[in-house]
């Protein structure tokens, strides 16, 4: 397979007044440096100025046929400009020469890959530190997801404001499931495969274990639609769409650079890497299992497979759009389960199941050493200590399962506890790991009367040691105590009520008498565990915020509200909430959609205005209505109705923050 010199990127990371970070992804170990101007236009002619001639690359050879580099530019002056359009360009050199992406047509105006907006020179940004900003946001992307992929809105936006720093956004926020590892459609996973062998060129170590030495697992391992009883029996995932789940490092790298780059995808195109569902059979290429013994069943399944290509090609038409959002725009980004696998950490269960797994201890740790490269790594490249990176370093040397380096790594992977961080933005962003983190209570759900007693099954969604980091790492930025405050959780704090509370009356208390109903019907909302939603609201009394916006992904569903929060002895304070998922995976379409958002719209009315009274009570009970007797802190929320009328949007989505002054406006394009 021949690689293109550039596998995907550049995309613009962690961006500051003394520090911008540059993320590419290259098939070969070559000089990289990142260069930064400053953009004065007068008409339609463009000056540059270089204001940054200083880089610092890192390079992690993640195989032999994948190499990223983190490019860390610093001003030449004392810091870069404010307010003011910036772009850059990234050099290329060997012993002989040097060149740029000019060279690459990706900074041709007329090129279909071009990645820059209007008649600019460079992908471009600024750096604000007013008070007045807006920021995009968005969760839960699959390749093969239905519907327009929603980035290709963000593209769109910037097309027709890029010159506009008063309308265009400042930085974009991936809030989970930036791709599903659990969920790899049929016609992409040969390529996926052969993509991640070639780009790390060894065999992995997994392959060592001996309950994987048999036949069974080795051919049905490297067909498709063959994996869904290896990932159930021999990692102990709970994901029920499994079949072609992401094993290798390699694989998840190839997903990466598939959703985030049209290289590839021209690459499979000229191998004719996609075959027909047909073709897969006659090639003993597509497992065939007892669901498959008659020609109904079969004809069902060459639908779906059709449905999914059909779907793939939508998306690679995208990938370009993408791909210059990504370019021009700074990225932040933080995981969710799907980025891993589905379900990861649901449940103390879980969590203990799949560790005593060697296959399943493998993929997680792979997983997460995929997310580092990709996407942790440029969100605070200082957060990650040598020892990480040694860790890194020891994976990649490809290292037998006999040796101490292997253990080394999947026990530091397992254990790293410092995914969380904070977003140099206007107001303070803090960004939250809700998978991670977790504390798992102990006592099961009691129904007594109409409440759950105690602590619901749900896990705290992250433990107070955690929170105690979360506060280090706010005061180590330039956040004061009392400002506003922007909060990124890929979970929602807040879901939609009606819909909450028929989980929480309903389907909690028949859930420690139903083995595995938590991981099938994905109960970990923050509600779901009365104490830990109580820390959180505590730790925003603590921090005294004037003002709290939290943006969330992962409903599947679009919706907005806000919350007037009172505390006896800490004060009020005011929450508002966004959330907006999914980028590319419609669930609700059709009657479905219609039947949902109607069944909403008559509980709203019952409920007046869609407005819910709630309180915390000592034993740590989240009770609905005015509270009668002493409590902790109580709560009026609001959800705020679109301008379809509905209270949810149920089609992709990407979500518009705009924060100033005069007040907080959001809108999802």
């Amino acid at each position: 397979m021949n690689f293109p010199d550039i596998l995907a990127g550049p995309i613009l990371r962690r961006t500051e007044k003394k520090e911008i970070y540059c993320w590419i992804a290259l098939s070969k170990l070559i000089d990289t440096r990142t260069v930064v101007y400053d953009i004065q236009q007068t008409n339609d002619n463009f000056s540059l100025e270089c204001v940054s001639s200083n880089c610092e690359t890192t390079i992690a050879k993640m195989g032999e046929n994948l190499f990223i580099y983190l490019m860390k530019a610093t001003p030449n002056e004392e810091a870069f400009p404010t307010e003011q359009l910036l772009g850059y360009n990234v050099f290329f050199s060997d012993k002989s020469k040097e060149w740029s992406l000019t060279d690459y047509q990706l900074l041709d105006n007329h090129h279909p890959l071009s990645i820059v907006y209007g008649n600019l020179p460079l992908p471009s940004f600024f750096i604000t530190e007013t008070e007045s900003a807006s920021f995009l946001y968005g969760s839960c992307q699959k390749l093969h997801g239905i519907g327009e992929d929603a980035l290709t809105k963000g593209d769109s936006m910037l097309a027709d404001c890029w010159s506009d720093l008063t309308k265009r956004p400042s930085s974009l926020f991936l809030l989970g499931d930036q791709i599903y590892a659990d969920d790899v459609a049929d016609p992409i996973a040969p390529f996926i495969q052969l993509l991640g062998e070639k780009l790390i060129g060894k065999k992995e170590a997994y392959k060592e274990l001996p309950i994987l030495l048999g036949p069974d697992y080795n051919i049905s391992f490297s067909q498709v639609h063959g994996r869904a009883e290896m990932m159930k029996e021999l990692c102990c995932f709970t994901s029920t769409k499994a079949a072609n789940h992401l094993i290798t490092l390699g694989e998840y790298a190839a997903m990466y650079l598939l959703s985030w780059s049209p290289a590839l995808w021209e690459t499979a195109k000229e191998a004719n890497s996609f075959l027909t569902f047909d073709e897969l059979i006659a090639r003993d290429k597509y497992y065939m299992d007892k669901t498959l013994n008659t020609d109904k069943a079969l004809e069902t399944r060459r639908k779906e497979y059709e449905d999914q290509a059909n779907s793939l090609t939508k998306f690679a038409n995208s990938v370009p759009k993408i791909r210059r959002l990504l370019a021009n725009l700074p990225v932040y980004m933080i995981f969710d389960d799907h980025d891993i696998t589905d379900d990861w950490n649901i449940s103390i269960d879980w969590r203990q199941k799949v560790s005593n797994a060697p296959l399943g201890r493998h993929v997680v740790a792979n997983g997460l050493t995929a997310y580092w490269a990709f996407q942790g790594w440029g969100n605070a490249p200082d957060t990650f200590s040598e020892q990480f990176l040694a860790a890194i370093h020891a994976r990649i040397k490809g290292s037998s399962i006999q040796t101490q380096d292997y253990e080394y790594w999947l026990t530091s992977m397992w254990l790293f506890s410092n995914w969380h961080y904070t977003i140099p933005s206007t107001p303070v962003t803090l960004v939250l790991d809700t998978r991670t983190q977790r504390f798992y209570p102990d006592t099961k759900t009691k129904l007594i009367g109409s409440y759950l007693s105690k602590r619901t099954k749900g896990p705290n969604l992250i433990k107070r040691e955690a929170w105690q980091k979360l506060e280090k790492s706010l005061y180590s930025s330039n956040w004061k105590k009392g400002e506003k405050l922007i909060l990124l959780s890929a979970t929602p704090l807040y879901g939609v009520d009606l819909i909450e509370s028929f989980l929480k009356r309903i389907v909690l208390p028949i859930s420690n008498k139903i083995p595995n109903l938590q991981e099938t019907l994905d109960l970990e909302w923050w509600k779901f565990n009365g104490r830990g939603y109580h820390e959180f609201h505590n730790w925003l009394a603590k921090w005294n915020l004037s003002e709290c916006i939290i943006l969330s992904g992962d409903a599947h569903m679009a919706f907005a509200l806000h919350s007037e929060v009172e505390h006896p002895f800490h004060g009020s304070r005011t929450i508002h909430q966004y959330t907006s998922s999914p980028i590319k995976n419609e669930s609700f379409r059709g009657l479905a959609s219609v039947a949902l958002k109607g069944s909403l719209l008559l509980g709203n009315q019952l409920i007046k205005k869609n407005v819910t009274h709630r309180y915390c009570d000592h034993d740590f009970l989240l009770c609905e209505g005015d509270p009668t007797s002493d409590y902790i802190w109580k709560e009026r929320i609001q959800h705020e109705t679109l301008d379809s009328g509905f209270i949810i949007k149920t089609n992709n989505n990407l979500g518009l923050l705009e924060v100033s002054p005069p007040g907080i406006t959001n809108k999802f394009l």
